[in-house]
């Protein structure tokens, strides 16, 4: 949606972050200025936690009780075609109607493993990354790198042509967003699968309720603080974008996120 006025365009994202706190049930703080940026290490307590997988690397050749690393952030942005043909990037606090076709894209502000499902009110979830024909099939990410995000039925080999067709159903949907410091075994990290049980999801490209409610639960006690305006210099630029930062130091393995779809009939 293009909107005519800079009122209209802070009312917008306002709108947007209020949506994004009633529906997860986070508590996060609306962020004037930021505190931290987008890539200034921080002092973080490494939590070991179950169904994680710690993979060794260079400085850290197993997991340290306290890390420097910039705290979790992961921004996400809506992008547009419209009926008439018309692309651009759109406020996830905007109206979209049937006939409008949607993008989801994300960044996360550094190296990590990234999750993303759609999921209707009280239903299962379809997978949308990993997907084979984005990143070679892997979930492992690099920082500053965006992923834009095609259905995962779309036919189209490319996944630039593919886009999430809004239509009437009044049903609520979202998107739910992972971002983990380690890889998540019961979650898919590859389009070929990593377990019989998650090899089974990916076939049918279906994650039970149960699974992303558990996810949804645990994000409940995070402090996550919501920017409507880039954290740091070095943060991607984008108009509509929301960035998300973890800021519980003693308590920085994820971000989980529930991103509302706001439809209009």
């Amino acid at each position: 949606m293009k909107f005519r006025s800079t009122n209209s365009r802070r009312a917008a994202t306002l709108l947007s972050l209020l949506l994004l706190l009633v529906v997860t049930g986070l508590r996060p703080a609306l962020a004037q200025e930021s505190s931290t940026t987008w890539d200034k290490p921080q002092q973080v307590q490494r939590q070991v936690k179950p169904k994680r997988v710690y993979r060794p690397h260079k400085k850290y050749r197993v997991r340290p009780k306290v890390e420097l690393a910039p705290l979790l952030t992961v921004q996400y942005r809506v992008l547009i075609k419209r009926p008439d043909g018309t692309e651009g990037e759109s406020s996830v606090a905007s109206v979209f109607h049937p006939g409008d076709q949607l993008r989801l894209g994300v960044t996360a502000n550094q190296d990590g493993f990234l999750y993303i499902v759609y999921q209707k009110e009280g239903q299962d979830g379809v997978i949308q990354f990993p997907d084979s024909r984005v990143n070679h099939g892997e979930n492992q990410v690099g920082r500053n790198q965006e992923f834009v995000l095609p259905p995962i039925n779309c036919p189209a080999p490319d996944p630039s042509e593919c886009w999430y067709r809004v239509n009437s159903d009044p049903q609520k949907e979202y998107f739910i967003i992972v971002f983990s410091r380690d890889q998540i075994l019961d979650l898919p990290n590859s389009a070929g699968g990593s377990s019989d049980e998650v090899r089974q999801a990916l076939s049918s490209g279906v994650l039970k309720k149960e699974v992303i409610d558990s996810y949804l639960k645990s994000a409940r006690v995070q402090d996550y603080k919501i920017y409507s305006r880039p954290p740091s210099a070095n943060s991607p630029a984008s108009r509509y974008a929301i960035w998300v930062t973890n800021t519980n130091r003693s308590d920085n393995e994820e971000i989980i996120l529930r991103v509302p779809l706001n439809k209009g009939m």
